[in-house]
């Protein structure tokens, strides 16, 4: 299972990896809209979670779900190499946009299929072994993601800019493959679970009632019974519909979404690595000796920062946190220190991106980037990004993976999946605010007396990515 998600993480950073720069170089979009573009396929990669989890518990199950995913993800997978193959296509750029958004349909369906499911299949094979296995489970799941991420990162980022996006994106196609057959190759030794069904459409079902009790009947239950959830106004003695043994199963719901609602804020500034973080590299001084840095290779960097600190801080930090203190930090206390770290992350970048606007001025750098030119900041080299990529790899360590946790702890088994999904949703969600935040500060920032007035414009040297930074920061 945790070779699986290897390979498929490195599938899909592969592709979102150079997304922005393909979109550029090769089918001529703008920097504002390969950054939509992104962001709307992580959003969508993210968003199908809830769907493909309802599936799972209440049709096929996890493993099924699983499969079918991977075999809808290597459809996309091969198209995105189809768009990028190294002769004339008979069809126009406006086609072969369509085909490769097609493409990245595809992917997001199946990345979405197997997000959901896959990580509460491999803590089920560790169920009755205790929630300290689990919590390790889930550390080391995320240690195998970050070795997809920094291969993808890394090599595949190097082979996409500087040889081919072609074989940049062949490699993944056969990562995939590779997937499917560790996938499957293992069937016999997992513990396999039926479905026992989803609450999902209840769920819906209690919420509205719930809403519509408090709002018209707002002393309902005062006398029956002690309200602590919305869902308690469902009940019957309260006015509403449900049994108390219905409800009681899905009042988890009621703790997890208020933290869920506070987490899309953080994914809005995680999902910057590879969109205004992207277009900031590229812009900056990419040599290294003879050596041309790929401008996605910094999220290696961010890699490399969850793949050093998840040892330390879960060996180190939280023992001596409890040895000094007498008590363990709270999973809610560990998503919040997550959530500092992210907003200094944005704080550097602001910073970083002051002093490069001042210097691409003063010393411009004509830069070659896949085919294309870019004036970058001759003085100051990528490799300045460290910190904040740095930091937001730290703020993984506390926040996303005891999100993970946190999802997989508070869901009763027949929830398990929906509160999965509603997890990863909140991945998505935050990507496609991001996608509205551009619109909406480019909108309230320009200036139709002042060419290129908006903070993001289609060459960020004439905007103002800075102030955008800070504003997220302040998010």
């Amino acid at each position: 299972i945790l070779l699986t998600e290897l390979c498929e993480r490195l599938t899909y950073y592969s592709v979102s990896a150079n997304l922005v720069l393909f979109a550029n170089t090769h089918l001529g979009f703008t920097n504002p809209e390969a950054a939509s573009i992104n962001f709307i396929f992580t959003g969508t990669g993210y968003a199908i979670p809830i769907i493909s989890g309802y599936i799972a518990d209440s049709f096929i199950g996890q493993y099924n779900t699983i499969f079918g995913s991977s075999l809808i993800y290597i459809v996309g997978s091969v198209a995105l190499v189809l768009v990028a193959a190294p002769y004339d296509l008979p069809f126009s750029t406006s086609a072969q946009s369509a085909f490769y958004i097609g493409g990245l349909a595809f992917i997001a369906i199946g990345t979405g299929g197997i997000k959901s499911n896959v990580s509460p299949f491999g803590a089920d094979q560790l169920k009755d072994s205790g929630p300290l296995l689990i919590q390790r489970f889930f550390s080391w799941f995320y240690f195998f993601i970050n070795v997809g991420s920094l291969v993808s990162f890394t090599a595949v980022a190097y082979i996409q800019q500087n040889v081919s996006f072609f074989y940049g994106y062949m490699i993944p196609a056969i990562s995939m493959a590779l997937a499917i057959i560790i996938f499957i190759s293992a069937r016999s030794y997992y513990v396999v679970r039926s479905p026992k069904g989803s609450l999902l459409i209840d769920a819906v079902r209690m919420m509205w009632q719930g809403l519509r009790v408090k709002l018209c009947c707002r002393n309902a239950g005062a006398r029956n019974g002690r309200i602590t959830s919305i869902f308690d106004y469902a009940k019957q003695e309260n006015g509403g519909s449900f049994e108390s043994s219905q409800v009681e199963k899905i009042k988890p719901l009621g703790r997890v979404i208020p933290v869920f609602i506070l987490i899309i804020l953080y994914w809005t500034v995680y999902f910057q690595m590879q969109t205004t973080w992207f277009i900031q590299g590229e812009s900056m001084n990419l040599k290294l000796g003879s050596f041309k840095l790929p401008a996605a290779a910094l999220s290696s960097f961010d890699t490399v920062s969850v793949l050093v600190f998840i040892p330390i801080i879960n060996y180190g930090v939280y023992p001596l946190y409890k040895k000094i203190f007498g008590r363990s930090l709270t999973q809610l206390q560990r998503i919040g220190i997550g959530m500092i770290f992210a907003s200094l992350a944005m704080l550097a970048a602001g910073i970083l991106e002051g002093y490069r606007l001042i210097d691409v001025h003063e010393n411009p750098l004509p830069q070659v980037v896949a085919g294309s030119t870019f004036n970058a900041s001759g003085n100051i080299s990528v490799l300045a990004q460290i910190p904040q990529f740095a930091l937001i790899g730290l703020s993984e360590v506390f926040t996303s993976i005891t999100g993970l946790e946190y999802a997989y702890s508070e869901a009763p088994e027949e929830l398990k999946g929906l509160i999965m999904g509603l997890y990863l949703l909140t991945s998505g969600l935050g990507s496609y605010l991001g996608s509205l935040i551009i619109v909406i500060v480019n909108a309230a920032s320009r200036n139709p007396k002042v060419q290129n007035s908006e903070w993001i414009p289609k060459d960020i040297n004439n905007g103002h990515l800075d102030y955008y930074c800070y504003f997220l920061a302040g998010m």
